[in-house]
């Protein structure tokens, strides 16, 4: 048990987003990452994922054929 708790160790710390019935697992560093960036845009969290859904869901519906 002593070894889980290593200070060396990095913790896999992770978030689930669940967006139009779909889970995404966010990962510690890259959750960073994302709030960095939003920082640097001048954007909140909301934001920087509401942004990056939105983009998500206009690249799958380029890519779907029309009905």
């Amino acid at each position: 048990m002593k070894d889980l708790l290593a200070v060396d160790k990095r913790r896999l710390t992770y978030l689930k987003i669940k967006f139009e019935g779909k889970e995404y697992a966010i990962g510690q560093e890259m959750w960073d990452a994302m709030n960095a960036q939003a920082a640097e845009r001048g954007m909140t969290i909301d934001e920087y994922i509401s942004e990056a859904f939105t983009l998500l869901k206009e690249k799958d519906a380029k890519h779907k054929p029309e009905q």
